[in-house]
């Protein structure tokens, strides 16, 4: 998704360029639960877990093609906000499959679903059809259909 012009409100150009998403962090109240939503469920491959079980790092990472999600267990954690005064409100990722399909392997999993039927949504690759789901802790995941 490129702007048309670039450039900042005075028309001058940004101070830097972003070129893409890197990761993004979110707190677990348990890693295991997490695990199992996002690598069992989601099937997102796990990184730096052999690390964080031999206490040489404090997070757990899932892939999400080149970015990374980072999974960080804090017992204090409560669970996300399940209003919108928390500032975050969700996060989509696209998937291979039709939501048709993927909805009873949810319901199997005991994943919540938010809705039942597919919505037309814009994302940064255009429309498509996408549902909410939530994770253990809360957070807001969208399952948005891949057009490719």
């Amino acid at each position: 998704m490129k702007d048309a012009q670039n450039q900042g409100r005075q028309g001058a150009p940004p101070v830097v360029r972003i070129t893409a998403l890197d990761h993004f962090v979110l707190r677990v109240r348990e890693l295991e639960p997490a695990l199992e939503f996002y690598r069992d469920t989601l099937g997102l491959p796990v990184r730096f877990l052999e690390e964080y079980e031999a206490g040489q790092r404090p997070f757990v990472s899932v892939c999400i093609g080149d970015q990374l999600l980072d999974l960080v267990p804090d017992s204090t954690f409560s669970s996300a906000q399940p209003d919108r005064s928390s500032g975050f409100l969700h996060f989509c990722v696209r998937i291979a499959e039709r939501l048709e399909d993927v909805v009873p392997r949810l319901k199997e999993r005991g994943v919540a679903l938010l809705e039942e039927t597919p919505v037309l949504r814009m994302g940064a690759a255009g429309m498509g059809r996408s549902l909410y789901v939530r994770d253990p802790d809360g957070y807001v995941v969208e399952l948005k259909e891949d057009r490719a």
